[in-house]
């Protein structure tokens, strides 16, 4: 008998970021259904983040 290996992929830099981008928004209260916005969030670290995350996932979708 012949064993199937699974090998695990390792995500994309896409994948990664994307992954990324919606943790912070949760954490901002920006994607999750009913919830609003954290105050100031535009000003936050996270937000910024998010912006950063923007601009290269354009680069490498586009």
């Amino acid at each position: 008998m012949t064993e199937k290996t699974e090998t695990k992929k390792e995500p994309t830099e896409v994948e990664k970021l994307v992954k990324e981008k919606i943790s912070l928004a949760k954490k901002l209260g920006l994607m999750d259904q009913g919830t609003k916005p954290n105050e100031g969030y535009e000003e936050t670290d996270e937000y910024k983040r998010i912006n950063e995350i923007d601009l290269k996932l354009w680069e490498l979708i586009k």
